[in-house]
């Protein structure tokens, strides 16, 4: 791949990248939250402070670095090496499956590998899981739009898995 055409996916991978950490701290903090609430705690009154710290300080890095950033960048990479075998149409489709997915696989496993009992505890409960996974897919169509398409080959034959033996 050529330096140039990296001007267009580094940025588009950039901006991807925090709108899902960012999707996901939000997600995150309010899961806590609620559960904090559900045993009587008042946290109305912290509710956006807290949901502030954890984007610009708290769980963006560790949830951006460990989960969220490798996570992106190998589906987007597997996704950009599928692409070129589909039609244009599934772009965006395709893109958005990856950051979903990858996200939500993801997840689990960190929290499996990580030293402590989880790295994402709110992800105790799937449904907050598939929610920060949505972000996933938020990032997907937002880098299927602003990366620029990798050129297809439609004129070059398509390439067979076991070439026809000769008699």
């Amino acid at each position: 791949m050529k330096a140039s055409a990296f001007r267009g996916v580094v940025p588009a991978f950039l901006l991807a990248l925090v709108v899902a950490i960012v999707w996901g701290s939000v997600v995150q903090s309010q899961y806590n939250l609620a559960a904090l609430a559900s045993i009587g705690a008042d946290v109305g009154s912290v509710r956006v402070q807290a949901t502030l710290r954890d984007i610009f300080s708290g769980f963006f890095p560790t949830y951006g670095g460990y989960v969220v950033l490798p996570a992106l960048l190998v589906a987007f990479i597997v996704a950009a090496l599928v692409e070129r075998k589909l039609p244009p149409a599934a772009r965006i489709p395709l893109f958005a499956l990856a950051g979903g997915l990858a996200v939500f696989l993801a997840i689990p496993l960190v929290n499996l590998l990580a030293p402590v009992a989880l790295l994402v505890g709110a992800t105790r409960d799937w449904s907050c899981t598939f929610w920060m996974a949505v972000g996933g897919v938020v990032a997907g169509v937002l880098f299927a739009l602003l990366a620029p398409a990798r050129p297809r080959h439609v004129d070059a034959p398509p390439v067979l898995a076991h070439a026809p033996r000769t008699p």
